[in-house]
């Protein structure tokens, strides 16, 4: 078939072809294999995507390890193994070229740092504002010290700077401090049950000690207040005599009337 054929076209061609290379026809001790090549081919063909993708490749030609697909290609026929030691060697790589860049720029801060003091030891002792701004950037130097110290003790990198070997010392101090770890949770879990157990006991002899005041507690009956009863001790003629048995009613008249009576008998006087 040329390459514009039709799908109709390529329908009766596969159907030709089929009865031909069947392996009940076909004799031929590849025919199995001839046919499902066959039958591959035709679901190539059948599919418009697969099939300008076919063509594409006929056109161009297979894709360059310089494009970006032939590496897809290739990453997707790998391995989840393969895929993972790939990615954990760029990972390595790239730690690395990190360790070294601040290694560098480091090493530049204080090569700048310096070359500025010596820059200073040159121009100094001209005017007072020199002289003060000269004393600010010896406070800033001062303040940066630590950083410079920090570059000077710094090394470069080494191979144990590598990010196995970052992981394996990782790994073996972590398995070191496991029995320590172990012990320390120990202990808190200990010490925490004993601060559990400590604050249930103290609960209970509280709430036991409510208890016993509330017992112990003598209920005190309130007297009953007792009225007191008036007593005339000797008879006066301003004192008027009550019956006691008399209401409040009968008491308030007979107050009314003795007043009465004396206001009368002061104005005689």
């Amino acid at each position: 078939l040329s390459q514009d054929a039709s799908s109709a076209d390529i329908r009766k061609a596969y159907r030709k072809l089929s009865l031909v290379l069947h392996p009940d026809k076909n004799k031929d001790e590849n025919a199995e294999t001839q046919f499902r090549q066959l039958v591959a081919i035709y679901e190539v063909l059948k599919d418009e995507e697969r099939r300008q993708r076919y063509d594409d490749i006929l056109i161009n030609g297979l894709p360059d390890w310089r494009q970006p697909v032939f590496y897809y290609r290739r990453v997707r026929k790998m391995s989840n193994a393969e895929l993972a030691l790939l990615l954990f060697i760029i990972l390595t790589v790239g730690h690395y070229a990190v360790v070294w860049s601040i290694y560098l720029e480091k090493q530049l801060d204080e090569l700048l740092s310096r070359k500025k003091r010596e820059k200073k030891k040159k121009t100094g002792g001209k005017s007072t504002d020199e002289a003060k701004l000269a004393a600010l950037d010896k406070n800033e130097s001062n303040e940066k010290l630590p950083i410079l110290f920090d570059c000077r003790v710094l090394d470069k990198p080494q191979w144990h700077d590598l990010l196995p070997c970052k992981l394996g010392i990782w790994f073996c101090l972590t398995v070191k401090s496991l029995p320590r770890l172990f012990q320390d949770a120990r202990q808190l879990y200990v010490e925490y049950k004993e601060t559990k157990m400590k604050a249930k006991e103290d609960a209970l002899a509280k709430a036991e000690l409510e208890t016993l005041q509330k017992e112990k507690k003598p209920k005190v009956k309130k007297p009953k207040s007792e009225f007191p009863v008036y007593t005339v001790l000797e008879s006066s003629p301003y004192i008027p005599s009550y019956d006691h048995g008399a209401s409040i009613e009968e008491i308030e008249e007979q107050m009314d009337d003795w007043l009465g009576g004396k206001n009368r008998t002061q104005k005689k006087k």
